[in-house]
């Protein structure tokens, strides 16, 4: 059976999640799930106790920042919580369309959490959005010392191409899914993306309380390993080998004192 590894879904989203993630495990798909809001990772946690091919990630999504979904009493949850999660995501910035409208408070946010996080300890393994804010983001986390103490990951960059070779410089994760090589510039990054550094990704399901299926996320993962292997001009075997590679590392990562 051949094993596949996604680095970046919402299986939190399927209203159908639990049995899901029982015929994920069975077909061979092993996952790192991103929650949105601290109550979606507690919710997540009881939900698929058990299931050893999911991964859960602690997260605080700025598209919720932005809408002001997310309260204080959320950051002070997230604060708690942080203590005992090895991975976090997604967090980040996204200064897209009207989003950009509640940039100081992303950043305030994004402050909080890393500030959190360093608290917490280091070694995590951190997940992040950035959307026409990577270099706002790589300045924070920076500044911060979040590239130097933990294990990041860029899920589906969109920055610029000096962007992204900051980017690769601070020694970051790359996940890219299909959505990413639909487009030209989306192509051009995942290219060039250092072997050591690739992931790969769905970010399915899309929305809440959608109905998701493991034949169509294993299919999706499918076809984004081949599409990467013929843009990589890379044997689809040896591409398969470093995914698992790469992505069994990062799964293998916890926090010290953990």
């Amino acid at each position: 059976m051949e094993a596949l590894f996604d680095m970046h879904c919402h299986l939190d989203f399927a209203e159908n999640g639990e049995s899901v993630a029982r015929a994920a495990a069975d077909a061979g798909i092993t996952a790192l799930c991103c929650t949105v809001i601290p109550s979606s990772y507690v919710s997540a946690q009881e939900r698929f106790a058990g299931c050893g091919n999911l991964t859960l990630a602690l997260g605080v999504h700025p598209w919720w920042v932005a809408d002001e979904r997310v309260s204080e009493v959320d950051l002070a949850r997230f604060e708690n919580l942080v203590q005992d999660a090895p991975f976090v995501g997604e967090i980040g910035l996204d200064f897209a369309g009207d989003r950009r409208a509640s940039k100081k408070r992303q950043v305030e946010v994004l402050t909080r959490l890393l500030s959190a996080v360093n608290t917490a300890g280091d070694g995590r393994v951190i997940t992040f959005h950035g959307v026409r804010a990577a270099s706002a983001l790589m300045d924070l986390a920076g500044n911060l010392g979040t590239f130097a103490k933990n294990t990041c990951l860029f899920h589906w960059f969109q920055g610029s191409p000096e962007e992204f070779g900051r980017a690769v410089s601070t020694g970051a994760c790359f996940s890219v899914g299909m959505r990413m090589l639909a487009t030209e510039k989306g192509r051009a990054l995942a290219a060039v993306i250092p072997d050591a550094q690739l992931l790969v990704e769905t970010d399915s399901p899309a929305q809440e309380g959608s109905v998701w299926s493991a034949d169509v996320w294993g299919q999706e993962l499918a076809n984004t390993v081949r599409s990467l292997a013929d843009l990589r001009g890379m044997e689809l075997a040896r591409l398969r080998e470093l995914l698992a590679r790469n992505s069994e590392r990062l799964l293998s990562c916890s926090a010290s004192g953990l």
